[in-house]
């Protein structure tokens, strides 16, 4: 049994005043222990609380609330509820807790030193990449095909043999037709000339020839590049058409992993010739009326829909004429939609101009020098964030220069001088060339010619730097140049059926989500034009906003300005909402915030 003093006091150790008399229970058949709670004031019973419920009644605080509202005098004297709760805490511990220790293993070497603060590494800024869409591309069972036979000896090409060499009999030029060459529209007929005859004999003959073949139009090759033989090129009696279809199911462009590699034509030895516009890196494009011109970018644009996704390419097309590239509008392959404003034309080509000049910004950052090697290295660098090749299609380049020949002359310059390793390439196309459309500084810069059938002489050395355009037959009859001297081609036919078919297929697959369209280009051309008038504008406004002070004499301090041209700065931060109306001699109210200014500016 237990025996339990009953005489013994409870002394409450925090103050002798609430010292109280609580008799404990004398029964023997009480086997645990108790823990008696001090009888307060209030309370007419003690509270007997068994050993088994007091880790319960320790999980929560105790707290005593009175019933009653004490004294000031009496609440003084009373110690703070807290610090009684932690006495009886302890009081009552050592008989009732049994505090179970934990003992942490050892650590392991590895895991103090993985603990150990480490040096921050900087944070590269990841770009948010784009997700790419799916694209199924055109393909060449989508355009239309026509069989030719390349080595058919028709009777019409005999009898133009036998004349040629007929002719060449009757002038004493020692030589004779040693080859034929039958391309879809002229056959090359190949003459090998006896040793010590002058090539220029044949040339010589010319207006000869063509009256005894009943010919329209002759070329002379004298000689032939990379053969022993003068060529005679003739028309046929009965030309082929060559299909785009034809040309484009290739292996050679099938299987190609060049982006830009376009589909030209069928040269006169039946071959098909594709060409890479990073090679070029930039085209003119000149012919009369219904030469073969339209067709000709109608085609170089078709190829490269073949081989691109939209976020890979994109175009800016201006067509003056509004009619030649429309069809193209809504293909989501465009920056822009297809631009037929003279006015907007030249601010697109400004636009380029700049796009440029950021491209180069970040290849400075990226440690790279063209395009390609940026988008490679974007592959694996989250920071970067890939950027798509640019084809900058002008249809009829003499309507530009008429409206804004400054502007357009200017941004053509610099963009074929410096645009290439940018991966922004230019296609220019005109009817007219003449020297007051393609002028010097622009056509240094385009090494690459394709001349269609033109009216003269002059124009075709306009063009190529040489005659030869002049005798060429028309639809699509023309001479491709690149390096050295031409090559003649029959350019490939795509009925406009085809292309409103395959841009129809495109846009069922996704919508357009232009990069900018023709109100931000004329915000961007107002904005080009305010920066022409007044080239500190721009500063000025980013420091007004971002100081919120438009004090003139802030702005002639800052910028070591005089008052007057402070004073026009700030009228047009005015005039363009930055700031407010004057107020007198009080500064001018700011009315943009710095994230409005840059949307302002964007």
């Amino acid at each position: 049994g237990v025996y339990v003093n009953t005489e013994r006091k409870y002394v409450d150790p925090r103050k002798k005043e609430d010292t109280i008399e609580v008799p404990f229970t004398g029964k023997k058949e009480v086997t645990f222990d108790q823990v008696i709670k001090p009888k307060e004031e209030y309370l007419n019973e003690e509270i007997v609380y068994k050993k088994e419920k007091v880790k319960e009644i320790l999980k929560e605080p105790i707290v005593e609330t009175p019933f009653f509202e004490a004294k000031a005098a009496e609440q003084e004297k009373i110690k703070p509820t807290q610090e009684r709760e932690i006495s009886r805490l302890e009081e009552i511990k050592p008989e009732v807790l049994e505090v179970e220790t934990f003992s942490p293993e050892p650590l392991e070497k590895e895991e103090i030193e993985a603990s150990k603060p480490k040096e921050i590494e900087p944070v590269k800024e990841v770009v948010k990449k784009k997700t790419r869409r799916k694209y199924i591309p055109p393909t060449h069972e989508m355009f239309s095909k026509v069989e030719r036979d390349q080595n058919a000896r028709p009777e019409w090409l005999l009898r133009l043999e036998n004349t040629v060499n007929e002719t060449l009999k009757q002038f004493y030029v020692d030589g004779k037709v040693q080859n034929i060459i039958k391309g879809p529209t002229v056959t090359r007929y190949e003459i090998a000339l006896e040793p010590g005859v002058n090539v220029k004999k044949v040339e010589g003959i010319k207006n000869n020839l063509m009256m005894n073949l009943a010919a329209r139009t002759l070329r002379i090759e004298a000689p032939i590049p990379g053969k022993p033989y003068v060529g005679l090129e003739l028309p046929n009696e009965v030309p082929e058409i060559v299909a785009f279809g034809n040309v484009v199911e290739d292996p050679k462009f099938i299987n190609s992993k060049d982006p830009l590699l376009v589909a030209l034509g069928v040269d006169i030895d039946g071959n098909n010739i594709f060409y890479d516009i990073k090679k070029m890196p930039h085209g003119l494009i000149a012919g009369a009326t219904n030469s073969g011109k339209s067709v000709c970018v109608n085609t170089i644009i078709m190829s490269l829909l073949m081989k691109n996704h939209p976020d890979d390419l994109k175009f800016i097309m201006i067509d003056p004429k509004k009619v030649e590239l429309s069809i193209y509008n809504g293909i989501p392959h465009l920056v822009t939609p297809v631009i037929t404003d003279e006015e907007v034309a030249a601010t697109a080509l400004t636009w380029a101009t700049e796009e440029m000049d950021n491209r180069f910004l970040k290849f400075a950052n990226a440690k790279v020098k063209d395009l390609e090697s940026y988008n490679e290295k974007a592959e694996l660098d989250p920071s970067l964030e890939k950027m798509p090749y640019i084809i900058i299609v002008i249809d009829e380049l003499a309507d530009l220069m008429m409206k804004a020949a400054r502007d357009v002359e200017d941004a053509i310059q610099r963009i074929t001088q410096k645009a290439r390793a940018a991966g922004i390439h230019l296609l220019v196309a005109t009817q007219r060339p003449t020297t007051d459309v393609i002028k010097g500084t622009i056509k240094a810069n385009i090494p690459t010619r394709i001349a269609f059938s033109v009216a003269q002489i002059q124009d075709s050395i306009v063009v190529l730097d040489q005659q030869g355009a002049e005798t060429l037959l028309g639809r699509g009859d023309m001479l491709f140049k690149t390096v050295g001297t031409p090559l003649r081609l029959q350019g490939a036919y795509i009925k406009d059926s085809e292309i409103e078919a395959v841009t129809n297929f495109i846009k069922a697959q996704m919508e357009a989500e232009y990069l900018i369209d023709e109100n931000q280009l004329r915000k961007f051309k107002e904005k080009i034009e305010l920066v022409e008038d007044e080239p500190l504008l721009l500063p000025v406004a980013q420091y007004v906003v971002a100081e919120q002070n438009a004090s003139i004499n802030a702005i002639q301090k800052e910028f070591g300005i005089g008052f007057n041209r402070a004073q026009k700065i700030v009228e047009l931060l005015e005039t363009k909402g930055v700031v407010g109306a004057s107020e007198g001699t009080k500064a001018r109210q700011v009315l943009v915030t710095e994230a409005e200014l840059e949307e302002m500016l964007s």
